[in-house]
């Protein structure tokens, strides 16, 4: 009987032989054909690239979504682009090389635009930092309080006030 680490090996020796095998088989296509396009191009393929892609002449509005001409332009070249078989990646730096990182909606992970990411979390920890050390500064200066002591001046009404409640007890 095999102790449980020779099991562990035994059987991931076993996935291993069994991987080569079946990762080796001959596959139907060869590899050194270029991408095949899609037999058709649906409205559905076109959305989900236009999905990504902002007009560059509104602003704030999706490709998919807008209305002008040139956006239903755009809507055709990335057709055309998917029907002859270009990746989504290819297709939007196309159109970032055309209209500038903004037709992306958000700004590129470099440079200077690392602040349009970052500012907003700092601002929150920040924030949330000074809320808290205020609340806290707050609670501890409320435990701490001591109730004021009856001045000179009020002596003699606190002398009373104190007369009176002995009678009440």
């Amino acid at each position: 009987m095999l102790r449980t680490p020779q099991r562990i090996f035994f059987l991931l020796f076993l996935l291993a032989l069994l991987t080569s095998f079946f990762g080796s088989a001959p596959s139907a296509k060869s590899q050194d054909s270029a991408v095949e396009p899609p037999a058709t191009v649906t409205a559905n393929d076109v959305k989900d690239v236009a999905d990504e892609l902002w007009c560059p002449l509104c602003s704030g509005v999706r490709l998919d979504a807008c209305e002008l001409k040139a956006c239903e332009q755009m809507r055709e070249v990335i057709a055309d682009k998917l029907t002859a078989g270009e990746p989504k990646d290819d297709i939007k730096n196309y159109f970032v090389a055309q209209y500038g990182p903004q037709v992306l909606g958000e700004p590129p992970l470099e440079g200077f635009n690392w602040l349009a990411w970052l500012l907003p979390v700092a601002v929150m920890i920040g924030g949330g930092v000074f809320v808290w050390r205020r609340m806290r500064g707050m609670i501890a200066a409320k435990t701490t309080e001591t109730p004021p002591s009856p001045t000179a001046a009020n002596d003699e009404y606190y002398d009373r006030l104190e007369e009176e409640l002995k009678r009440y007890d």
